[in-house]
């Protein structure tokens, strides 16, 4: 009887650790699946950068568009810009390809990003 009893409260205790886990899984800046996208750009001096697309500035595109920075690779990042005609045009279905700013690390070079909707 001491062996189940025991078994009992060991299986309770790793069903609860499961249902613990799965609640604590998620934190609040974890971005919801859609809410923003990640775009690559083309491989230039054997390397590439990305970019993340907030849905909210696709589907209502702010008057001076947005500007960042890309991902760091290869020791350096781009400028990255979209005027809200671009950022319109991919709300509409659109393809739009922007090309970086340049870097001089590893070489003087630009990369293209095409972005579409992906939602």
């Amino acid at each position: 009887m001491k062996s189940r009893s025991l078994f009992g409260m060991i299986a309770g205790a790793v069903f609860l650790a499961f249902v613990m886990a799965g609640a604590t899984g998620c934190d609040s800046s974890t971005t919801p699946s859609g809410d923003s996208h990640v775009f690559t750009s083309t491989s230039v001096n054997a390397h590439s950068h990305s970019v993340t697309i907030d849905k909210a500035d696709v589907q209502t595109p702010p008057m001076a568009g947005i500007s960042e920075s890309t991902s760091s690779s290869a020791g350096h990042t781009h400028s990255f810009a979209m005027t809200e005609a671009q950022l319109t045009t991919v709300n509409g279905g659109g393809s739009v390809t922007i090309t970086t700013g340049s870097s001089d690390t590893g070489g003087a070079h630009t990369h293209d990003i095409t972005i579409t909707k992906w939602f």
